[in-house]
């Protein structure tokens, strides 16, 4: 290895303010850190290795884990609720109708949430791209 730089490290004096270049021992400089080019390569952009994975959300509507979520929590507080209305007194009666509240309220909601979001999720797959 040399200690010229090569051409893809190379700076223009004008880029870096009229300040001499990094020196080998600051580091190499990669070659797209030049904020003027953009990468040539996959390998110059940084691709990311065969076995990660990026999720990426194209809109900003919840997910089907949260609606789910959401309507367990519906449950449990009608079910507190109704404990509360109907003077029960212990923890116990009230940790009891808002368990059967999310069990009787909250897991039909759950369906008919896991149901619509499989109808929309249908006709996406359908629409021309």
């Amino acid at each position: 290895m040399t200690s010229q730089p090569s051409p893809e490290t190379a700076q223009d004096p004008q880029e870096t303010g009229g300040r001499p270049s990094a020196s080998p021992a600051d580091g190499p400089v990669p070659a797209h850190a030049s904020k003027d080019r953009a990468p040539e390569s996959a390998e110059d952009r940084g691709a990311p290795d065969e076995g990660t994975v990026l999720y990426v959300r194209r809109r900003r509507v919840p997910t089907l884990g949260f609606w789910v979520t959401l309507s367990i929590i519906v449950g449990l507080l009608a079910g507190a609720v109704t404990a509360l209305i109907t003077r029960v007194d212990s923890a116990g009666g009230v940790i009891y109708f808002a368990v059967t509240g999310a069990v009787f309220i909250g897991l039909p909601l759950a369906l008919i949430a896991a149901v619509v979001d499989a109808v929309i999720h249908r006709g996406e797959r359908r629409r021309p791209r």
